[in-house]
């Protein structure tokens, strides 16, 4: 393949994401979540007849998941592959990293926030094994960084590398295209920085010796890449263009969209909700007999429940927007900018654990702090919104006196209710008009509303099939249950919170420990093992320091003299010293704090880090510039070195030959 295809080829789907961008400024929000939390998934896991699949470690959690399609990962995650079973992540970020066999990478943050610059911070740390990471830079305010552990590899936008630390301590950085630049050395006072181009290769042995050759060409993990470029388009199912009021939304929605393709659904126009997509479901029955949250999973992480659905591209739409339902068309999605890890309304029904999707309707109901619920007319039990239900479910007669929504309620939704997507409101307000106007095909989905209920037992939440063990409507006993009166008692307060705890065991939401990285900087590098099992991952104090990191705030931190750490619960990062946060800097606008050399500067929320501008405020009177001076610490000599350069500071000269 030529130099032009192979471009293609690698980056057909990255491109597409640039496009986004010019409408876009920035990613998704998370719902009921931190500000500026992120995810990926795992997107693609290798076939095989025999072998064993990616595990994923979570913080907090004592036992691994297993590594299935679909499967959210995120900042504080772990994930192992085996020594037979590569697999593939995608960021929601754009950027695309598959693992080796035998490979182990924590991530570590994605998008954090710099205490010290604009800069917002991803980083992995590869532990053992090889990954292949296709960076496309999410914004030019993005510093994406593998750690290995001798070096660290920052990427630059739009390029592929190879990195691999193998059990002597050698790290390899390969560029296959665009560039990268590697941060090495055996000491702060000898650290070096070296650009590595398209087609060369970077190792930096145990000792911290180094040497910059040719690429390697056709290794079996390289070769295993090129093929899955080569079939992205039908393993990812395809591509599709998207109509433009999709393109408008944020990036992390413009590029999954794309994967959809027009094998998995299409692009409908609807009077009421604009664009919908609706997917192509083979069971004999659609768009009748399918219905969204029913196949997959749940998975507790990131403090929050996340559905892990079993259709292959069902990231997105389970995720960033809601499902409608319509008696004609069936479900359809509208796609949003505001990521959950589950659109859905939790309750509770005599032991069972039930939700339904979240829909227009949730939003409708106004101020109605309960927006729907079971209810008792004195001969048996209904299930409905108590503003917008029928009197009997499924009957599509409404009460009259029960469907009066008014269009100014759209404006201060009940503290209990999700918030609504910037780009559903005009969607929202019409469907509230036509609804106000009688309009029959919203009735009737609205009365139908108990059909979408799914149920199981508390103690099959946690199954791995829930469409196995689920029940419907019509399926739940009746039977003995309880009449008017006794629902209060059954139902708890906060359904969402007691689903945690049935997943969780006996522990409560609040238990939930925060966990921090060890002072070293951002955490610590899981140690490495031999063999492939189940035991967590190491999170102990690493062994090296971290001044080999591209982060800006270790180096403004190891001038004041103080620690940075990191939080995997809310993607954030901390000098405890100082009592400074990104969330600090997050909600401070536009006058935010930052880290300085002098201690703690206010200033416009857009300055870079490095030089004090504004008040100079130390967050710690003992701990200022001088301190720093008086512990010795100060700020590594980098020697920047390419290709033919002149002598470094270590005295040997540059070039092809392995260095001291």
């Amino acid at each position: 393949m030529n130099n032009g295809g192979m471009r293609i080829a690698v980056f057909g789907a990255l491109v597409l994401a640039a496009a986004a961008s010019l409408w876009a400024a920035e990613n998704y929000r998370v719902v009921n979540g931190p500000k500026d939390f992120y995810f990926g998934h795992i997107s693609y896991i290798e076939p095989a007849p025999e072998g064993t699949d990616p595990l994923v470690f979570r913080i907090g959690n004592p036992e691994p998941e297993q590594g299935v399609l679909n499967l959210p990962v995120g900042p504080g995650d772990t994930v192992r592959t085996s020594p037979d079973r590569r697999c593939e992540i995608q960021f929601d970020t754009g950027t695309i990293v598959r693992l080796d066999f035998a490979t182990e990478v924590r991530i570590e943050t994605i998008l954090a926030r710099s205490l010290s610059s604009i800069e917002a911070l991803s980083v992995l740390s590869l532990d053992r094994g090889r990954v292949y990471v296709m960076y496309k830079e999410y914004s030019r305010r993005e510093m994406f960084q593998v750690l290995a552990p001798n070096a660290a590899v920052k990427m630059k936008h739009n390029s592929v590398a190879l990195v691999s630390a193998a059990s002597d301590g050698t790290t390899e950085a390969q560029v296959i295209y665009g560039r990268a630049q590697a941060l090495f050395g055996p000491s702060e006072e000898r650290l070096e920085d070296r650009m590595i181009k398209k087609g060369e290769r970077l190792i930096v042995l145990g000792d911290h010796q180094f040497e910059l050759a040719g690429a390697i060409q056709g290794t079996a993990f390289e070769l295993w890449n090129k093929d899955i470029n080569a079939q992205f388009d039908a393993l990812h199912e395809g591509l599709t263009a998207l109509p433009k009021p999709v393109q408008k939304l944020p990036p992390a929605v413009f590029y999954f969209a794309q994967t959809y393709g027009n094998r998995n659904g299409e692009w409908l126009w609807d009077e009421l909700y604009g664009y919908v997509w609706r997917p192509f479901i083979d069971n004999g029955a659609y768009p009748w007999g399918w219905s969204p949250y029913y196949y997959g999973r749940w998975s507790y992480t990131g403090g929050q429940m996340f559905w892990v659905p079993q259709e292959p591209w069902g990231w997105v739409p389970y995720h960033l927007g809601i499902w409608q339902w319509d008696k004609k068309r069936g479900w359809f999605w509208l796609p949003g900018s505001m990521f959950a890890p589950a659109w859905v309304a939790w309750d509770f029904y005599f032991g069972y654990a039930c939700w339904r999707p979240w829909s227009m309707f949730d939003w409708m109901a106004g101020s109605n702090p309960w927006m729907g619920g079971f209810a008792y007319d004195g001969s048996g039990w209904s299930y409905g919104w108590p503003r917008i239900a029928a009197s009997a479910p499924g009957s599509g007669a409404l009460n009259p006196a029960k469907t009066v929504v008014r269009r100014d309620s759209l404006k201060q939704p009940a503290a209990s209710s999700l918030p609504v997507p910037s780009e559903l409101k005009a969607a929202l307000k019409r469907a509230t008009v036509a609804f106000e106007k009688g309009d029959l095909r919203l009735r009737d989905a609205a009365a139908d509303v108990s059909k979408h209920l799914v149920f199981v037992s508390r103690e099959d939440l946690r199954s791995l099939t829930i469409g196995e063990k689920a029940l419907t409507w019509d399926q739940v006993p009746k039977a003995g249950a309880p009449s008017a009166g006794t629902a209060p008692a059954l139902r708890p307060a906060d359904p969402r919170r007691e689903v945690v705890r049935l997943i969780r065991g006996a522990e409560s939401l609040e238990s939930a420990p925060r966990q921090m990285a060890p002072a070293a900087g951002l955490g610590a590098r899981p140690a490495a093992r031999a063999a492939f099992t189940g035991e967590a991952p190491a999170r102990g104090p690493s062994s090296a320091a971290r001044f080999r990191d591209w982060n800006p705030d270790l180096r403004v931190a190891r001038e004041l003299g103080v620690r940075i750490e990191y939080s995997s619960v809310g993607n954030e990062i901390r000098c405890p010293e100082l009592n400074l946060s990104s969330r600090d800097r997050e909600r401070a606008t536009p006058i935010t704090p930052r880290l300085t050399s002098s201690g703690i500067s206010y200033g416009p929320a857009a300055s870079f880090g490095g030089g004090a501008t504004g008040d100079q405020v130390s967050g710690n009177p003992s701990v200022t510039s001088s301190t720093a001076s008086a512990t010795g610490q100060r700020q590594p000599q980098r020697t920047s070195t390419s290709t033919g350069s002149k002598e470094s500071a270590g005295g040997a000269k540059e070039g092809g030959a392995i260095k001291k």
